[in-house]
């Protein structure tokens, strides 16, 4: 069987077709929460652009890396080559663990960005019922999840693609709202190496935009012996 891994941003998805059987609400679930059929390892570099009403656009890079294992994904994700975090996400629950490298946690949080999001955290939240199939852009079938965090404060509302099984979009309430306050996108999805990764990730919420633009990639089957020296990084001296 052909492997397609797809990187959502912390995360490699193994968007394997398993037919055309359709499987209840909570077994498709459980196979876009465990998908991986291998253990891989992502390496991506690239430019983070921050919108924010009446504000100047700010630009800086961002790095992550990620080895995706069948019980675990753990990770790294760096800003300006001056902020990171270690990250953690296990497979069977909600709660990823984020440690900053440093004491600020001022870029991230300038950014709107959540580290939770991005080991998709969210996709582990409980299970509340399934949605009416949609159509994401007019055309790509998903089956859509109705989650809410262990505390009830949040929902999310998640596009999965049909056929692959991972997450397209996901929309973001506050408990009580009916608007989302934050929405998470992904696009641009790019081969290399036999794997496929997720290019562009899109977070945005009211007055804000983040947009985030992978131009460097490595990706592989992951074994520890044979892993890339460079893949956990140190944040830049001087910075």
């Amino acid at each position: 069987m052909k492997n397609f891994f797809v990187l959502l941003c912390l995360f490699c998805f193994c968007a394997v077709g398993f037919g055309e059987t359709e499987l209840s609400s909570r077994a498709f679930l459980d196979r876009a929460r465990n998908p991986n059929q291998a253990d891989t390892f992502a390496m991506l570099g690239g430019t983070l652009q921050h919108r924010r009403a009446s504000l100047p656009v700010e630009k800086m890079s961002i790095y992550f890396a990620v080895i995706i294992q069948k019980s675990r994904s753990t990770g790294q994700l760096i800003f300006d080559g001056r902020e990171g975090y270690l990250l953690g996400q296990a497979k069977t629950r909600t709660g990823s663990s984020v440690i900053p490298m440093q004491k600020s946690t001022a870029l991230i949080d300038r950014t709107g960005v959540r580290a939770s999001d991005l080991t998709l955290d969210f996709l582990y939240y409980d299970f509340e019922k399934e949605e009416e199939e949609r159509k994401l852009g007019g055309f790509v079938p998903c089956r859509v999840m109705k989650l809410c965090s262990p505390d009830k404060k949040e929902t999310v509302r998640v596009f999965l693609s049909k056929s692959h099984y991972f997450p397209l979009r996901a929309e973001f309430f506050r408990s009580g709202e009916k608007e989302p306050w934050r929405i998470l996108e992904t696009g641009g999805f790019t081969q290399r190496n036999g794997l496929y990764y997720v290019r562009r990730l899109r977070i945005e919420g009211p007055g804000w935009r983040t947009r985030i633009e992978f131009d460097q990639a490595e990706l592989g089957f992951y074994k520890p012996e044979s892993a890339p020296k460079d893949l956990i990084r140190k944040l830049s001296p001087g910075k």
